[in-house]
């Protein structure tokens, strides 16, 4: 079982996740944004983030800025495993590198893919974690 972070301001792929995840025996907590992210990152630490790009009061990109900042400063913060899901068909390239440079970030995942494949994504990345 491992800790799951959900960060997406639709509650509806906030919900379909956190089954998924649950069904297959994960702990989740769920954020509609990069700063309530922020602050359950303060309670209990995930080894996995599923992370949306746009989203009201601090997007995915601002949130993936201030978990490098985290991490700078502890190291408990540095390095964990996300994923960026993503409605957009393109990203500019800026944005596209500053999920890609980022410690921890593991591949672009489209929303519509099937929750299925996230999961086993997720799960092979936490098994190799160890």
């Amino acid at each position: 079982m491992a800790n799951i972070l959900i960060v997406d301001d639709e509650p509806s792929i906030r919900e379909l996740f956190r089954y998924v995840f649950e069904e297959a025996g994960h702990a989740v907590a769920l954020a509609g944004n990069g700063s309530e992210a922020l602050a359950l990152l303060q309670e209990e630490l995930p080894e996995f983030i599923l992370l949306d790009v746009a989203m009201p009061v601090m997007s995915g990109r601002e949130f993936v800025g201030e978990l490098a900042r985290l991490g700078a400063r502890d190291g408990r913060f540095r390095g964990i495993p996300f994923v960026v899901m993503t409605g957009e068909n393109y990203l500019d390239k800026e944005l596209n590198e500053v999920f890609t440079s980022a410690a921890g970030f593991v591949c672009f995942f489209p929303k519509m893919i099937p929750p299925d494949e996230v999961l086993r994504k997720a799960e092979g990345i936490l098994l190799a974690r160890g």
